[in-house]
C-alpha cells in the first residue's frame, strides 16, 4: 500500500500548478481591465481621451524673496 505522505506531495504539486495558472490568468485579466479603464478616461474640459492631451505642466515656481525682507 502506498504511504499517505506520497499522496500529499502529489496533491501539493498539482495545487501549486493550478494556483500558478489561476494567478497568471488573473494577472493578465486585471492588466487588461486596467488598460481598458485607462483608455476610457476622458478630459473633464473637452471630453477627449486623455491620451490625446499633452502632459499637464506644473505651474511655474515663484522665485524666492530676497533675504532683506526677512531681516
Amino acid at each position: 500500500m502506498v504511504d499517505m505522505h506520497y499522496f500529499i506531495f502529489i496533491v501539493n504539486a498539482d495545487t501549486v500548478v493550478l494556483a500558478s495558472v489561476i494567478f497568471g490568468m488573473s494577472f493578465i485579466a486585471l492588466r487588461l481591465v486596467y488598460k481598458m479603464w485607462r483608455a476610457s478616461l476622458r478630459c473633464p474640459h473637452c471630453g477627449g481621451t486623455l491620451r490625446t492631451h499633452p502632459a499637464a505642466l506644473p505651474p511655474p515656481a515663484q522665485e524666492a524673496q530676497s533675504p532683506s525682507l526677512w531681516t
